[in-house]
């Protein structure tokens, strides 16, 4: 079955995939890998179950690009990051979230320094 592969031939048990890998071929005696910055379920039997990874973003199915600087992706799966609200940051690349501005300051969407943080 697709999504199952047996490494000999003859009698016996097909194996699922392991998760990051799927297998679209009733034939199969090896899983393929699914592409860079995605990730897939046990079992998957398609490339489009491989889905982009947190703090990634894409189409499923794809390789995934990490999302910029002062932007985020907090959940697995296909779209585009987000940018960090206003009173937040994120200095980092593929991240899954945004730093909040230290107390008494703020910042515009999309900062991507705390020195972007300023007084109020």
């Amino acid at each position: 079955a697709e999504g199952k592969y047996k490494e000999v031939n003859g009698s016996g048990v097909c194996s699922k995939c392991a998760a990051g890998e799927y297998l679209n071929r009733t034939d199969g005696t090896a899983c393929l890998r699914c592409p860079v910055n995605t990730y897939s379920m046990m079992g998957s039997d398609d490339i489009s179950d491989c889905t982009c990874n947190v703090g990634f973003e894409g189409s499923d199915g794809a390789a995934c690009a990490a999302c910029v600087m002062g932007t985020f992706k907090a959940a697995n799966g296909s779209g585009t990051c987000s940018a960090c609200g206003s009173g937040s940051y994120q200095n980092r690349t593929a991240a899954s979230g945004c730093e909040s501005c230290p107390s008494n300051t703020y910042s515009l969407t999309g900062s991507d320094d705390i020195s972007d943080c300023i007084c109020n």
